[in-house]
């Protein structure tokens, strides 16, 4: 067996990242499709994302990838709880 260093390093595994890789990947391509739109909101982000997935995907999942992606500057997130909205930041 090997041994996954990343595992050991940072607590998350190989499966785990590449996991997070594809749900990065897929808010910003579901953002990248509203073209001329100000943004989507949180839930309906979250249930279409729901939607594509073959797996359930823990809110506190989404909610870290969305977290991850707006400290590298690609999103915003705007409002508070159920007006949420996530938002791509222009250039980004």
């Amino acid at each position: 067996g090997e041994i996954d260093m990343g595992l050991l390093d940072t607590g998350v595994g190989r499966a785990h990242r590449k996991v997070r890789g594809d749900m990065r990947r897929e808010v910003l391509r579901m953002l990248d499709g509203t073209a001329g739109v100000r943004g989507i909101r949180w839930a309906d982000a979250f249930k279409r994302f729901e939607e594509k997935s073959d797996v359930r995907v823990p809110a506190a999942e989404f909610q870290e990838v969305v977290k991850e992606l707006e400290q590298e500057g690609l999103v915003k997130v705007v409002g508070e709880r159920e007006r949420r909205v996530i938002r791509r930041v222009e250039g980004g």
